[in-house]
Order: structure tokens, then sequence, then C-alpha cells
């Protein structure tokens, strides 16, 4: 009994250095379609950013969402609730330094094609179960 125990904690020991700061991470984000001039991103602008922007960062895979998005615009007096059609981009992706700058150049590259104001995003640990 004492030998198997020795071996499993050798085990772990030797195991454990794999795994050590591969967690992965949910990121969500969520991309507000209307324009500042009016309009909105169409189909053909978000399947072109999908595929030059988005697809070679992770080509692993990811999910989107069509969505109806609310939120409050500061800058109106008094702040008036904003509903617009939304793109939400879940990516579940390794926890390294560079996913997240890939993560950021996503949001930077959506921002200035599109003349965003933000691109919300939340992050989340998870548990990859297959």
């Amino acid at each position: 009994m004492r030998r198997i125990a020795a071996i499993f904690l050798l085990s772990l020991v030797l195991i454990a250095p794999a795994f050590a700061g591969s967690g992965a991470v949910q990121t969500t984000l969520y991309f507000g379609l209307s324009l500042p001039k009016g309009g909105v991103v169409s189909e053909k602008q978000w399947s072109g950013f999908l595929a030059d922007t988005v697809s070679p960062r992770f080509p692993d895979g990811l999910t989107v969402v069509s969505a109806v998005g609310q939120w409050r615009d500061p800058k109106s007096k008094p702040a008036r609730t904003v509903s617009e059609k939304t793109k939400i981009l879940i990516l579940v992706r390794a926890d390294t330094p560079a996913a997240e700058k890939a993560v950021a150049e996503i949001k930077a590259v959506y921002l200035k094609r599109f003349h965003q104001i933000s691109v919300l995003q939340t992050d989340q640990p998870v548990r990859i179960v297959e």
C-alpha cells in the first residue's frame, strides 16, 4: 500500500508541472452592431471581420450568438437606454499572455474598423470537460 501511495505521489510531482499555468478562460465579447453615423454592421462585414481578424487568432474554434443588447448612454441628458443588435463571441482559450494579446487585438480592430466606443469583455476561469 505504501508503495502504491509513493508511486502515486511521484506521478503527481512529475505530471503537475505539465499543467501549471495551462488553465482555460472563457472570454465573452459583446459587439454592438449599430454604427455611429447610422446603419448597422452588415452580416457580410461581420463575416469578413470573423474571417480576417478573429479566426486567424483562434483557429481551434469559437461560438457566435446573435442577440439584442441594451445599455445606458451616459452622454445623453438625461441618460437614455439604447437597444441594438449585438454579436456575442465566446472563446474558450488558454490562460496565457499570448491569448490575452490576441483578444485585445480583436477588440482594437473592431473599434477602429466600425468606429465603436467599446467592446464589452468578460472573463471567467473554466474547467474543460470532454
